[in-house]
C-alpha cells in the first residue's frame, strides 16, 4: 500500500486543517500517511524528501502538497517515480503575497518560528517546476478567489493537469472537507 506524504505550505504545520483531515481520512481508509514538518530551507527539504523518498520506495509514495508543500511536491513528481501528486494551490514561482524575506517567521496557529536564510529564494528557484512532465499523474485543487496567489497564472501552468476549480475558494482551501475523499480517490487509482 502506497503511503501519502503530505506537504504543508509556508509557515503552515502538518497539523492545520488540511493536514487533520487528510490524516483522519487516510487512517480510516487504512492508508499510511505521513506529514513531516518543513521549516528549514529549501535545500533541507529536498534532502529530506529525498531520504524519506529512498526509504519508502518511490513506487509507494503519493505526495500531497499545499501552497509552498505544492510547490515541493511537483519537485518530488518530476525527481522521483511516485504514483500521484495531488497540488492544492501551489506555488510554481508565482509567489504572489508571500513574503519569503530573511529573518524568523511565526508559524500560523503554533508556538515555533522558522528562520527564512538569505539563501532561499536562490533555493527555490534552483528548485522550480517549469514544466510539469507527466500530469496524468496530478491532480490539481485550484481556488479562482485565491487571495495570496494568481490561479491564472497557476492554471496556465498545470493546464495538462486534471483540475479541480473552487469557485469560492480562498488560497487555504477554507472549506476543505468535500475534496478529502476526491483526493483519496485520485491516489487510490
Amino acid at each position: 500500500m502506497r503511503t501519502t506524504l503530505y506537504l504543508h505550505g509556508f509557515l503552515s504545520h502538518p497539523d492545520s486543517n488540511k493536514g487533520s483531515l487528510l490524516r483522519l481520512a487516510h487512517e480510516k481508509a487504512g492508508i499510511p500517511f505521513e506529514a513531516p514538518e518543513l521549516y528549514m530551507s529549501p535545500k533541507e527539504v529536498a534532502e529530506l524528501l529525498t531520504k524519506t523518498v529512498c526509504r519508502l520506495g518511490a513506487e509507494n509514495v503519493n505526495v500531497v502538497g499545499s501552497s509552498l508543500g505544492g510547490f515541493y511536491a511537483a519537485w518530488l513528481a518530476e525527481h522521483f517515480d511516485i504514483n500521484r501528486a495531488v497540488l492544492l494551490n501551489p506555488a510554481l514561482g508565482n509567489w504572489g503575497k508571500v513574503d519569503f524575506r530573511p529573518g524568523w517567521m511565526q508559524v500560523s496557529g503554533i508556538d515555533k518560528k522558522m528562520y527564512v536564510c538569505e539563501s532561499f529564494m536562490d533555493e527555490l528557484n534552483e528548485m522550480l517546476v517549469r514544466e510539469v512532465t507527466r500530469p496524468e499523474r496530478c491532480l490539481t485543487l485550484l481556488s479562482l478567489k485565491d487571495e495570496v496567489l494568481d490561479p491564472t497564472v497557476t492554471a496556465k501552468m498545470l493546464a495538462k493537469t486534471k483540475i479541480i476549480e473552487i469557485a469560492e475558494g480562498d488560497h487555504r482551501i477554507s472549506d476543505f472537507t468535500p475534496y478529502v475523499e476526491p483526493i483519496l480517490e485520485f491516489l487510490r487509482s
